[in-house]
């Protein structure tokens, strides 16, 4: 399934057809439920989520993460797994989901089972948002690339995001909500003081390009992954305060604009942590790959706000 080099091509790249065969494989057993076999329909269907987007991207864009930064696509899932988890010991201060037929495994084989799953959110949420950054109209960047963010409004984004882990865990009852915002707002501006990608300084400069992409991708994840738990086994469902009601599969109808922030916390947490770990010159090729993707002019921030290794 090599790919070839980085420039649109005449027809879908074949792991966007792997992809596909994914899919339906999965969800063939989400409608069998024959248990333990149907319980891994979560990775059939998000693996196959990711390459058909990934191959679509790649046929439309001439970019995209399988084919151009192997190496970043493959640590996505890694760290997805801990980002994830952080969210599973935020939930134990709120309360707001459960997850219901999991009670048959062991302790170690639920972690290995969740571990597994766990590892494709940031990449799937990362291939949607880059597939919505093609659609997403721009402006040009500014001829000052990282144009300064006031330290006043970096210091307040920190403190803000103190506040929300404090707010959501001695009043879950009401400040619930702030979990899909404070892991950005405590992360962001770290990453705009150590010279990396940032959607504060993107914000504060009215380039509003990539956190659309990302939120909306986040929540074009959402659609997938609510859609496809309400039918399966073992599956989530929520327990949201004030809020618990019109339901969209199990999830909520105002839960679902959890998901715009969300898209904001992964963008910040990876950037945070891929450089940490030495992989910095494939966050470069990530920001190479998101401006190909949104036609940008050469002078982009998302061109240039190249991350040190």
């Amino acid at each position: 399934m090599a790919c070839p080099e980085a420039r649109r091509t005449p027809r879908i790249p074949a792991h966007g057809a792997v992809g596909a065969a994914l899919i339906i494989a999965g969800e063939a057993l989400i409608l069998i439920r024959i248990r333990p076999l149907s319980d891994y329909y979560f990775p059939l269907t998000w693996a196959g989520f990711i390459l058909v987007l990934d191959a679509a991207l790649k046929r439309y864009t001439g970019r995209s993460l399988w084919c151009d930064a192997r190496r970043l696509f493959a640590a996505m899932f890694c760290i997805s797994i801990g980002f994830w988890w952080l969210f599973e010991l935020l939930n134990q201060a709120v309360h707001n989901w459960t997850y219901i037929g999991a009670q048959q495994y062991s302790s170690v084989g639920y972690v290995a089972l969740a571990s597994l799953d766990f590892s494709f959110v940031l990449p799937a949420v990362w291939t949607a948002a880059f597939a919505v950054l093609a659609f997403v109209p721009g402006r040009p960047a500014h001829s000052a690339m990282r144009e300064a963010v006031p330290l006043s409004v970096l210091r307040l984004s920190v403190v803000a995001g103190l506040a929300c882990v404090l707010l959501a865990v001695i009043q879950p009852g009401y400040a619930f909500g702030l979990i899909w915002l404070c892991v950005f707002l405590l992360l962001d501006p770290l990453n705009y003081w150590l010279g990396r990608p940032s959607m504060l300084m993107l914000l504060w400069t009215r380039q509003w390009q990539l956190p659309i992409s990302f939120a909306l991708g986040t929540l074009l994840c959402g659609v997938f992954w609510e859609g496809w738990n309400y039918w399966a086994m073992p599956k989530w469902v929520y327990s949201i305060p004030h809020v618990g009601f019109w339901h969209i599969f199990e999830m909520p109808l105002l839960g679902w604009t959890g998901y715009l922030p969300f898209g904001l916390e992964l963008f910040a947490m990876t950037n945070f942590v891929l450089p940490s770990l030495g992989i910095g010159e494939v966050t470069k090729n990530l920001t190479l790959i998101a401006a190909d993707t949104a036609a940008q002019p050469a002078n982009s921030p998302l061109r240039t706000a190249e991350v040190q290794a």
